[in-house]
């Protein structure tokens, strides 16, 4: 019996969760160096004592993880006044001196620091729209906390962008550090201007003849104040925000050929609350490309970087085009080693609306590796970090490649990175050793555990209620933390009226020292919301090995161990079919499959595609005997006015290789949510004589879906699915069914 649906509409889902997240953050360093010659005539570091002066202390591996100076490197001068002023940029040092005393056949390097204490009192001045506890809240700075500018900075930066967010887009910011009746201590006092409060009643343009307004106000970030933006920053005057758009307006107008333009911005106020934003453009003339030419070459041939050139003769001049070949050029060189180049692109008079692009490029020496200094991670093991850098001492310093490590320390999710006083940050640093740099990796650890709790309504769990615990940078063998060794764990609970389950999981990314991820599970699954006709309970276990294949690819295989218990009960309406299924099964099972995923995200995905096929073999052990087979996928175009569309399509197999034939928990079903949208909950394909799905052997269904933008995150969808379920078993159910369900639906 098959089953086919059509179905459109617009899909609106809101979800609610609260979260909790909490870990304590300090510095510790590591490093892995590769032995360079010392330079003549300097003596070696045979040891760096770190001395404190006063009440305040500070962690002497932070202090050494902040200098140039350290063991068996050779000192200088040079170094220490470095190391001066790194110390003094922490933020926490009142005063720091350091010396050097001969030690054997070394120096013995002695830095007295004396620190700035602790916080003894906390205040706001000038704060009317924002009361105390709110600000002490965002800042998250307490008393008795080290004074520390670098998290003061961070304070003050918070007390803005909450000020931003309510409008008050003038508001000023500055905090004082004075010393406290309590001695040793210091009292810290921010001092607020909180300025007018500014919505933006209305965007507009003089000067823009030939771009239009329409255009121009889709690229930026300002939008006006309406009915539906009601939360975030969205309508609210944000400078910062409205001088990117002048870089946005401006870039708009170069990638047009408007090589000279220029942009500014007043304000116009239109009542006590809201003010108009006027950009006013100068477009200046528009212009072609005449010639391009590189220029100080002399490593690589122009016939090797030619081709790569996007900027081409008899073409509008495009500002992100040169852009982009700035970064080609120093891409190319950065690469092979030549970290030091640089672009300086000249553009020159070539006649009425003509100019010609010259890309002068400065080469540089080429480059190695000397060390690899890892900084900040007080929490993470220095090789959960080390082991994620595509370089090691001794490798050409390839700058390509400290930006793969930017992004994949970034996607790690364990440290801080933009917007933080400190930053997650990959860089190369001058050595005295001729031909070599240093590779810095300075970490701000964050929290990376959560519990998350809440209730909500679905359409297949009903009502449910559910306690989740992750920790993504879990260490099992750290009794005290369980943090620091980038495992990851996570405990789901969910509890409701038509479904009750526990999963525990356990990953290790790099399983025997190499890029393998070994994921261990244990369930409890007791699945109400099947049928109200019958119960399935599933307890078990799962092991598996996930293998990468490239940049986009990996190989999963998955061994499951598990007890299934069906039981009918119905009061007695269930066909001898259904009832045949109600026993107690163990299942051995083996699941493989590989995935290609372009995907540039998953939760939003606007571009990319997703590609799976898999075999599952149970009945080696156990009493399931059957195959199966899987393959579809996704892709995702983005399309103008941030609107996206979307093909998905899957088909599957099962079937049996024993004496018994397939049970109902592994057979195909379609319906609802996840695929045929127009059908309840695994209501297509075929049902027995009194209308129970007892499901297919063989599934297929495709979706085209076309979303857009709302209003803020919310976004609408349009889609169509069909699909359809088969069965050898339809001769013994005796149903004609399928539903057919189409149309809108809100």
């Amino acid at each position: 019996m098959t089953g086919v649906t059509f179905s459109t509409r617009f899909v609106l889902c809101p979800f609610l969760a609260l979260a909790l997240t909490g870990a304590n953050l300090t510095q510790v360093n590591a490093q892995l160096s590769l032995d360079a010659p010392a330079v003549s005539g300097r003596k070696v570091v045979n040891q760096v004592d770190v001395i404190f002066k006063g009440a305040a202390t500070m962690d002497p591996a932070r202090v050494r993880a902040q200098m140039s100076t350290r063991v068996g490197e050779p000192f200088s001068d040079e170094s220490v006044e470095r190391d001066i002023r790194s110390l003094y940029a922490t933020g926490s040092v009142e005063n720091v001196d350091i010396q050097s005393v001969p030690a054997g056949s070394g120096v013995r390097v002695i830095v007295t620091i004396s620190g700035r204490g602790g916080i003894a009192e906390l205040s706001f001045l000038g704060n009317a729209a924002i009361d105390n506890d709110k600000l002490r809240k965002e800042i998250e700075i307490q008393v008795g906390d080290p004074v520390d500018d670098a998290k003061l900075t961070t304070a003050q930066q918070k007390i803005r962008e909450l000020y931003e967010k309510k409008g008050f887009s003038d508001v000023g910011v500055t905090y004082d550090v004075s010393p406290s009746a309590k001695e040793g201590f210091s009292s810290v006092l921010f001092k607020i201007e909180e300025g007018g409060r500014g919505l933006i009643g209305d965007i507009r343009f003089e000067g823009n003849n030939n771009i239009s307004a329409k255009k121009l106000k889709a690229k930026i970030k300002s939008k006006e104040k309406t009915f539906y933006r009601l939360w975030g920053k969205a309508g609210k005057l944000d400078n910062q925000a409205v001088l990117d758009d002048v870089k946005i307006i401006e870039q708009a107008y170069q990638d047009e050929g408007y090589v000279y333009v220029k942009v500014s911005y007043r304000r116009e106020p239109i009542d006590e609350k809201s003010v108009a934003l006027i950009f006013e453009v100068y477009e200046g003339g528009k212009y072609d490309v005449a010639g391009v030419d590189l220029q100080g070459i002399t490593i690589f041939t122009k016939t090797e970087l030619t081709p790569a050139i996007r900027t081409e003769a008899g073409f509008p001049y495009s500002g992100s085009d040169v852009k982009g070949d700035e970064k080609m050029i120093m891409d190319y060189y950065g690469s092979r080693g030549y970290a030091d180049a640089r672009v300086d692109t000249q553009l020159t008079d070539a006649g009425p609306g003509k100019l010609n692009v010259t890309y002068n490029v400065f080469e540089g020496g080429k480059s190695f590796i000397r060390k690899v200094n890892i900084s900040g991670n007080a929490k993470t093991k220095d090789e959960v970090i080390r082991r994620e850098l595509p370089f090691a001492p001794g490798d050409p310093l390839n700058t390509v490649q400290l930006e793969t490590a930017q992004t994949t320390l970034e996607n790690m999710n364990y440290f801080e990175t933009k917007g933080e006083a400190n930053p997650l940050t990959v860089r190369p640093i001058q050595t005295e050793v001729e031909g070599f740099k240093d590779v810095e990796v300075n970490v701000f650890e964050k929290p990376t555990g959560s519990v998350n709790f809440g209730a909500g309504f679905s359409s297949i769990d009903s009502l449910v209620g559910f306690v989740d615990v992750t920790q993504t940078n879990f260490d099992i063998t750290d009794w005290q933390d369980f943090r620091g060794a980038g495992q990851r764990f996570n405990l789901n609970m969910r509890y409701g009226t038509r479904t009750s389950t526990f999963n525990t999981s356990w990953t290790e990314p790099w399983f025997l020292g190499q890029k393998l991820a070994l994921t261990t599970q244990l369930f409890y699954q007791n699945l109400f919301y099947l049928s109200t006709r019958y119960d399935q309970r599933n307890i078990g276990a799962s092991i598996g090995l996930r293998k990468p294949l490239g940049a986009h690819a990996y190989l999963d295989g998955t061994y499951t161990a598990q007890q299934v218990d069906i039981d009918v009960d119905d009061g007695g309406n269930a066909t001898n079919l259904l009832r045949s299924e109600e026993q107690e099964y163990f299942q051995s099972k083996f699941e493989l499959t590989f995935v290609h995923d372009t995907r540039d995200s998953v939760f939003i995905t606007r571009k990319g595609h997703k590609f799976e096929a898999g075999l599952l073999a149970s009945g080696l052990g156990g009493d399931v005997e059957l195959w199966g087979a899987n393959i579809g996928g996704q892709q995702y175009f983005h399309l103008p006015g941030d609107t996206i569309l979307s093909f998905e399509g899957m088909a599957r197999w099962v079937d049996s290789w024993g004496n018994g034939g397939v049970p109902i928990f592994e057979r195909q079903f379609l319906g609802g949510a996840n695929n045929l949208r127009g059908y309840d909950y695994r209501e297509v394909g075929p049902k027995d004589s009194v209308g129970e799905p007892v499901g297919g052997d063989f599934s297929i269904y495709g979706t085209v879906e076309f979303t857009f933008p709302i209003f803020e995150k919310v976004r609408g969808a349009v889609f169509w699915d069909v699909g359809m379920v088969s069965s050898d078993v339809e001769a013994a159910t005796g149903s004609a069914g399928g539903n057919q369900n189409g149309g809108p639906i809100i």
